[in-house]
């Protein structure tokens, strides 16, 4: 990422008489920095910009300002010990540029890949062919995920659609989930499930777990359902379409527990290593007030509720009411191996809650799966999450070997709330060394101050890695309800893609070559093995309806698949 080198070329001259140190902290070199106004007012702005508490911005160092460097070091600790202070100033620019500077500046590293990107539209819903009460309300539209429910080799994708009325306000009325099956003759459609219901219903489907689940090789479906997302938060059944000699039959009445749970998220794995993959669902103050549980496998795809406070060593972390109080809220839920025993860890994603509440979850961990189906807390791992203070929504963890240094690394997608939920950012923890997780955002990724206004942002839902360039190395796809571009300049783009230098370090992709340099398309962006052989591809989506000054109202959506050219 490139560097703001203003203040470097001061700092060759003023500090670096300063002895070699192996853990530079801020006593080491405070004497030297006290007659460098101008280096100390940059370096208390920045550290006040990235929240740390360095005091007034007046160019004086004093106590505030070292423990703000301290803190600073402590955060984000260099790859290699400072051997002097220019090191630490330069470092403090680094993580200032990661978190402000934007992504398509002068210096930016962005790919434009020599060949145009085919777009095809292949569907398009339409949420008036359902027969809806509310006929002035508009839809809201998420890509969820894909997986191959038929067993025929091309993945399907699956979509969730919720109604909002005139003010934006959710309605509490079920509608479809897609389920868009792609033919290799052109001839798309929504896939149709056996038995008795061929599609499922919901108020809000939130997040979606595709596995195995009645392990007979072919993927099923479970769809955490939150129901209308505001008050009274009624809640809603969830979903689990099951594959079947017939075909996916949904048994979310049979083989679930019969509860509106208010789901906020949902994640899968063999927590009790018994060979079946089982459920965890993370869920949000509601009429039923449900704590989060896990769902027992029986190895046939038949759940069993259990409540997460029993499987925990410190409940404090878990509990979702304390004295008749909202506490603990998680954005989501995930299971991943973090310590290579091949039992998965269980991640808490933290939900921007606020310190007048009684929760705990300013931040995320990972509890330890202790081999036995049950977690640790006492050893759990920290991921400070701190982007936009307490409010930091992380709304997806994936975990992957990105350096190739036999452990696993953590990426968060993030978003935050303004009056709506916003944001689209990513954080990247390298497992430096076992349970050893470091912030290396800013070397790993782009600059991500974008100039758009926040609130104009979409938040960013999931990030999913698949190789997309065919060179052997995982690239980085973020899923956002944002567009990639809001008309074709580059100050109200994001980034939704990062190309995979091999090292585990991405770099933009060009958001004008997957948007056709056109506003408002490429929203959602998810990958499958779409094509007719089942080659991966982007599926993305772009909204349609009819909108005046008098009325908007959102209808559905025009799905596209695109490939390289």
């Amino acid at each position: 990422m490139p560097v703001n080198k203003l203040y470097i070329c001061v700092l060759s001259t003023a500090l670096c008489s300063i002895a070699a140190v192996s853990n530079a902290k801020s006593s080491l070199f405070g004497d030297d920095l006290k007659d460098s106004e101008t280096v100390v007012l940059q370096l208390q702005t920045q550290l006040n910009e990235l929240g740390f508490d360095a005091g007034p911005t007046d160019g004086a160092w004093g106590r505030r300002t070292a423990g703000a460097v301290d803190a600073f070091i402590e955060r984000f600790p260099p790859a290699t010990p400072f051997s002097e202070a220019s090191d630490l100033i330069y470092r403090l620019q680094v993580i200032h540029d990661s978190r402000f500077g934007s992504p398509f500046g002068p210096n930016s590293d962005l790919i434009t890949p020599p060949s145009a990107l085919i777009s095809n539209q292949v569907f398009r819903s339409d949420i008036r062919d359902q027969a809806l009460s509310c006929n002035d309300c508009s839809v809201v539209t998420f890509a969820l995920g894909s997986g191959d429910f038929d067993g025929d080799g091309v993945d399907e994708l699956v979509v969730g659609q919720h109604l909002v009325d005139q003010n934006r306000i959710a309605v509490n009325e079920a509608t479809r989930t897609l389920i868009i099956k792609f033919d290799a003759h052109g001839e798309n459609r929504e896939l149709v499930l056996a038995g008795e219901a061929p599609h499922v219903s919901r108020v809000h489907e939130r997040e979606a777990v595709i596995a195995d689940f009645n392990l007979d090789g072919v993927d099923d479906l479970f769809i955490a359902a939150t129901g209308v997302d505001g008050p009274v938060f009624y809640g809603e059944q969830n979903v689990l379409i099951l594959s079947s000699p017939n075909g996916p039959i949904d048994v979310s009445f049979v083989n679930l527990p019969i509860i509106d749970d208010n789901a906020h998220g949902a994640d899968a794995g063999d927590i009790d290593g018994d060979g079946d993959i089982d459920i965890v669902v993370s869920t949000h103050s509601g009429t039923g007030e449900y704590d989060s549980y896990v769902l027992w496998n029986d190895g046939t795809g038949n759940f069993r509720r259990q409540i997460l406070l029993d499987l925990v060593d410190d409940p404090s972390l878990l509990r979702l009411y304390v004295n008749g109080r909202v506490a603990n809220q998680y954005s989501t839920m995930k299971l991943a191996d973090l310590n290579g025993d091949r039992f998965p860890e269980l991640l808490l994603l933290s939900c921007g809650q606020s310190p007048e509440s009684m929760a705990q979850n300013y931040n995320s961990y990972a509890l330890i799966n202790d081999q036995n189906g049950a977690f640790l807390a006492e050893d759990k791992i920290v991921f400070t999450t701190d982007r936009w203070g307490n409010y930091t929504f992380s709304n997806d963890a994936d975990v992957h070997d990105l350096d190739g240094n036999g452990l696993v690394d953590v990426i968060l997608t993030q978003s935050t709330a303004t009056d709506k939920w916003n944001g689209h950012y990513l954080q990247i923890f390298m497992q430096e060394e076992p349970d050893l997780f470091v912030d290396r955002t800013a070397e790993r990724l782009w600059a991500q101050g974008y100039q758009i206004p926040l609130e104009l942002i979409a938040h960013a839902d999931q990030s999913t890695l698949m190789d997309l360039d065919g060179d052997g190395d995982s690239d980085l796809i973020t899923t956002s309800a944002a567009p990639a571009m809001r008309s074709s300049n580059l100050n109200q783009a994001i980034v939704q893609i990062g190309i995979n230098d091999g090292s585990g370090t991405f770099s933009p992709l060009d958001p004008r070559w997957v948007s056709h340099e056109g506003g408002f398309s490429f929203i959602g962006p998810i990958v499958g093995r779409f094509g007719p052989n089942g080659e991966p591809m982007i599926a993305s989506h772009r909204i349609f309806g009819s909108y005046t000054a008098e009325r908007n109202v959102t209808y559905g959506v025009n799905f596209y698949l695109h490939r390289p050219g």
